[in-house]
């Protein structure tokens, strides 16, 4: 029997054979790039290890980052202040619309004495129910000034107490304060009968009161919401307006002094330090601890 010779048709040559592993191998392996890759990776695994170093977006831009990090906000202004500004502002216009006639005649009667003698003889019922108003008005604007200085110059006063209460606490004494003081000053003129002279100077006193209102109002809105460079300038700028008003209004007190049949300096002077110089002292006692 002749021997026969088995030859494997299926398999194929060693050079194909090892092609087709390459290839098998080539498509089973997932596609990878080399060096690329590696290099993003490492990127990103640094920058999730890394800690914040500054805001990246504006690296390579004109804007550049005053801080490395997020600075947290820092907000020093109460919602009840804005609120209160804003409201005084409502009826501070309200005020400036419904008596714009009687505004124009207290704006003339501050910088002319003989229009405030006027008024004070014409004694209008509205004129005095307008000057409750505004009275009312400054006193909430004053009281509102002391708080922010208070905060500005850090008083450390230990019955005094913070936000909103020291704001009704310091607008409560000006109002109490110079209720007393008229209603005192009412009292004398008719007990030494001054009545005329003691109106003139009642109502130059709320001529003052009114002008400082108008003075605040912007005083209060720098003092809350500018740098703190501004906020030392309007403080000390608005004192130096306030101190010469109040020169001003010494001045008026003297020529309505001097207007009295008989005077008497020593009664003057008793009276501008009893009523004058004697309560600023106080205040300032009091704000320095």
């Amino acid at each position: 029997m002749p021997q026969s010779v088995v030859t494997n048709t299926l398999s194929p040559e060693p050079a194909q054979a090892d092609s087709n592993l390459n290839d098998s191998t080539a498509f089973a392996s997932p596609f990878q790039f080399t060096d690329s890759q590696d290099s993003a990776n490492n990127a990103i695994d640094s920058a999730e290890n890394k800690s914040l170093n500054g805001p990246g977006v504006f690296k390579n831009h004109l804007l550049k980052p005053v801080n490395p990090n997020a600075r947290p906000l820092n907000d020093t202004i109460s919602d009840w202040l804005t609120i209160s500004l804003i409201v005084m502002m409502v009826f501070f216009t309200w005020f400036r619309l419904f008596y714009y006639k009687i505004f124009r005649q207290l704006l003339t009667s501050y910088f002319n004495m003989t229009a405030s003698n006027q008024i004070v003889r014409d004694e209008s019922y509205l004129l005095q129910r307008a000057s409750l108003v505004i009275s009312i008005i400054s006193y909430l604007l004053a009281g509102l000034f002391l708080y922010q200085i208070s905060v500005l110059y850090d008083w450390q006063i230990y019955w005094l107490q913070k936000g909103l209460v020291r704001f009704v606490l310091f607008s409560l004494i000006i109002a109490i304060s110079y209720s007393v003081k008229m209603i005192l000053l009412r009292v004398l003129s008719v007990v030494f009968n001054q009545e005329k002279a003691a109106g003139t100077y009642i109502f130059n006193l709320f001529l003052m009161i009114m002008m400082s209102g108008l003075i605040l109002f912007p005083a209060n809105i720098f003092l809350a919401y500018s740098s703190m460079a501004v906020k030392h300038f309007a403080a000390i700028a608005t004192i130096s307006l306030i101190g010469l008003m109040f020169l001003f209004r010494l001045s008026r007190a003297i020529r309505i002094w001097f207007s009295i049949p008989q005077f008497s300096f020593f009664y003057l002077f008793l009276y501008l330090c009893a009523f004058e110089v004697a309560p600023l002292l106080v205040v300032w006692k009091l704000s320095i601890g």
